[in-house]
């Protein structure tokens, strides 16, 4: 559904990486990098009404994770060879991101490029906790996830895009913004593939 979605998601890890490096000295841990790809995939939706990757979020007690992601470099079975290395530590809370090549930015919208280097200037300035803390108040969807995990003694929540527009499921068609009409649409196509899909 996102055109070149692995691509501009590995690219965007190794421009965050390369960035943060640039005016920090050292490299981000994946928790930075997870942090930094939930702000860009929000910010969008919020202004397009489409994702930047449409990455599947889960709310954790530290913030979105991306979990195909997480769970592939758990796993090392990707991003190990290509634009990015993950480097495990014998902490476990200690996975360190850094390029192995320049980032090829022009799988990138004028306003993606503008959100990225927001992101980077804003929280390369500030601590992890502040980056967690900021992802926990600006990323509605995180904010319902997590207390539905709360409410189920849950320490982990599946997250929806729909949560990021208000009773968007309630509103007539006649109410809804050009980026609720842009989301519904979206939303709308994944759903036609993925029952494509398990009709094959």
């Amino acid at each position: 559904m996102i055109l070149y979605q692995r691509e501009k998601i590995e690219n965007a890890i190794a421009h965050f990486a390369s960035e943060y490096y640039r005016r920090k000295g050292y490299n981000p841990t994946q928790t930075w990098v997870y942090k930094f790809l939930a702000l860009l995939d929000f910010r969008i939706l919020r202004k397009t009404g489409t994702p930047c990757f449409g990455l599947e979020y889960s709310a954790m007690q530290r913030g979105p994770v991306p979990m195909q992601l997480y769970n592939e470099v758990q796993e090392r079975q990707t991003f190990i060879k290509g634009k990015v290395s993950f480097r495990f530590c014998p902490d476990p809370d200690k996975v360190y991101v850094s390029p192995t090549t320049e980032p090829e930015l022009d799988f990138f919208s004028d306003l993606e490029l503008d959100e990225m280097d927001a992101i980077i200037e804003e929280f390369t300035r500030v601590n992890l906790d502040s980056v967690i803390e900021k992802a926990h108040e600006e990323i509605l969807s995180w904010q319902v996830a997590w207390k539905k995990a709360n409410d189920e003694g849950k320490k982990i929540m599946p997250m929806d895009y729909a949560d990021e527009f208000y009773s968007i499921a309630e509103k007539p068609e006649s109410e809804l913004s050009p980026e609720e009409e842009r989301f519904l649409c979206y939303r709308g196509m994944l759903t036609k593939e993925m029952e494509a899909s398990f009709s094959l």
